[in-house]
């Protein structure tokens, strides 16, 4: 079963941070990324039963920041979380 939630942009800050090397040379390089985070919105498909909290994330993948960077605070976005199938629970 998937469950959309709709989410409120209420922060996006660029930062430093550090990714997998891509020739191989086995450093993990400097990049610049960015931080999100989403408050969840009170409308469908969650209804006034709206969870509290917050969804935070940290990006480095440039296009995905830029859809980030381009947008204005309080830009709603729609999330689809679906269980994973064959994967191992990460405590054991």
């Amino acid at each position: 079963m998937d469950i959309q939630g709709r989410f409120r942009l209420n922060e996006c800050t660029r930062i430093k941070m550090y990714a997998p090397p891509k020739e191989g040379n086995g450093q993990w390089e400097s990049v610049e990324g960015i931080r999100v985070k989403l408050l969840p919105v009170g409308k469908e498909p969650w209804g006034s039963a709206t969870p509290s909290g917050d969804l935070e994330m940290v990006i480095a993948n440039p296009i995905a920041c830029q859809v980030f960077l381009e947008a204005p605070i309080h830009t709603e976005f729609n999330a689809l979380f679906s269980r994973v199938e064959g994967v191992e629970d990460a405590t054991t």
